[in-house]
Parts: structure tokens; sequence; C-alpha cells
């Protein structure tokens, strides 16, 4: 009876520890992994991260770096990719990261084709059009991002900020390699962006638990504005529900004189300014994402007796 008890807690426990994080970096002044015992290989450029706080971040402008991870997931095997982004150029594309061979569905990354709109094709690249998972999303720059990537062996799925936007069911992967790169596709380098907290598993996570992880992970401003995406997938379709339950004009606010002033209107993500004027402004414009907004008062003119 010992011995039955034995099995099914030892059952139990493998399967609650199906998704083993096997990689962190976190890039807190160093380009060591939370062990000290894989480094990334390159010149390092430590920036504030998505609080604010300086140096725990790095930045990648058309430089990459590399590290060899001898326990990537290889094959078809399952898995998770998780980091957090902030685009510092949308115009050309960013090669986030990827790790595997130039060859049919050897290769597994992630890249942000460049846009001049406030749209932008995200790939999962499989190399192979047939082995690539792509979706049309919104986009800006200067506003943090986190991508989550899983393959439980079946399904490859794409989330960004907690929400799945597109899944695709029967794709075959053969990964092969163990240098995992960070701002290049394959040897191509090409990025303009702050990146963190990059994390690797050797499972796929559940819907609930990327949700959780970014909840857990999210920086801590107001919420103001957010909007969604319907993503079309190959097969079935994922759609985000909107968070508004009734129309709004897409208009922010209109600046009318209060007692003979005005209002001054700002927007700021992440501690950066990105619109403000004293005209009115189009929430159309604002890519989605977490925003906080200030209005203050501007004095009215004061009429002196002569």
């Amino acid at each position: 009876m010992k011995k039955i008890l034995l099995s099914l807690l030892f059952v139990s426990y493998l399967n609650g520890d199906a998704q083993n994080q096997i990689q962190e970096f976190n890039f807190n002044g160093t380009l060591n992994n939370e062990l000290n015992t894989i480094s990334f290989m390159g010149s390092n450029d430590f920036v504030a991260d998505r609080e604010g706080i300086a140096g725990k971040a790095q930045r990648l402008n058309n430089k990459a770096l590399e590290a060899v991870i001898d326990n990537l997931p290889q094959g078809n095997t399952a898995r998770t990719v998780s980091i957090w982004v902030k685009f510092n150029d949308i115009a050309s594309a960013n090669y986030i990261w990827g790790y595997g061979s130039a060859y049919n569905a050897q290769y597994f990354g992630l890249l942000h084709q460049g846009t001049t709109s406030s749209n932008s094709d995200l790939s999962l690249a499989g190399w192979g059009a047939a082995n690539d998972v792509i979706v049309s999303t919104g986009l800006a720059k200067g506003i943090w991002y986190q991508y989550t990537i899983t393959f439980d062996g079946t399904v490859s799925k794409i989330y960004r900020n907690g929400e799945l936007l597109k899944y695709l069911n029967g794709l075959k992967r053969s990964t092969k390699g163990n240098i995992f790169r960070l701002g290049e596709i394959n040897t191509s380098v090409g990025i303009n962006a702050d990146i963190d907290d990059l994390k690797i598993y050797d499972g796929a996570l559940t819907d609930e638990q990327v949700l959780e992880s970014y909840n857990k992970s999210k920086p801590l401003i107001t919420a103001i504005s957010e909007t969604t995406v319907s993503a079309k997938t190959a097969k079935g379709t994922v759609r985000t529900k909107t968070n508004a339950k009734s129309t709004i004009s897409s208009s922010i606010i209109a600046n009318k004189d209060v007692n003979a002033g005005t209002k001054n209107i700002e927007v700021f993500s992440q501690g950066e300014k990105v619109l403000g004027s004293n005209s009115s402004m189009n929430i159309n414009d604002l890519p989605e994402g977490t925003y906080l907004l200030k209005i203050t008062n501007t004095p009215g003119k004061k009429i002196t007796s002569k």
C-alpha cells in the first residue's frame, strides 16, 4: 500500500512540474542567468526596465547577444519562451529571439516585421512559410510588451500581455540547435529594442499560467485605455473581448475654455509622454497598452483695470 501511495505521489509530482523553468535571465546589471552558470556573449548596454529602474534591462540597437544553452527544448518537444520587449523603432524588422538551424522546421524564433502604420505582422518563425505562425497586431514604440510563445508538441500559441493572439494546430517541429540568440534571426542582426526578463520552460504553459505570469510582472501604472485585437487563425479563431461595454467617442477629450482658461492633456506610458497638446487627441492613434492620463488647467488671461 505504501509503495502504491509513493508511486501516486511521484506521478502527481511529475504532472505538477510539467512546465519546469529551465532558464531565466533578468538582466539586472548582468548578462548571466539566475544561477550564474550561463552568460550571453556580446557588449552590454543596461537601461531602465519597465518600472523605470535604471540598469535592469538590456538595450539592443543593431547588435545581438548569443548564449550557448545546452538544455534548450529540441525536436518536437514542448516548450515556452517569454520575454518583455520595448521597441525603440518599428519601421524596420525586430528579430526578438530565436534558436535552431536554418533548415525546414528546425528553427524556432519570434520577430516583428517592420511597419509604417500602427499594425505589424508578428511571426513565430519555423524556417519555411509552412512552419510559421503569423498574426497582424497593433504595435507602437516606447511601450513595454510581454510576449509568450508556447508549443505542446502539437499546438503553437502566441500571446501578448497575457492574451492569446493566435494558435495553430498540427505543426510539427524539428528544432535543432543550442545557441540562443537575441536580436538576430539565424545570423542576420536586426533590432532596436529594450529587452527584459527572458524565461525558458521545458513544457507548455497553460492559458491561465501565461496570464498569471503577465499579471505578476506587469508595470504598476494606471490604466485608462486598452484596445484589443481580433486575430484570424488558420485552424480555429481566437477573438479577444473588448473591455468597453458601450460605444465611446474616438476623441479622448476636446479642449474647451474653462473660465477663460484651457486644459492641458498629456498621455504617458511607462513614465514617458507619448501624446500631449492643447488640441483634441484621437484614441485611434494609440496602440493597445496601458496608459496614464494627466489633465491640468492652464491659467486664463487676467484682466486688470487701468
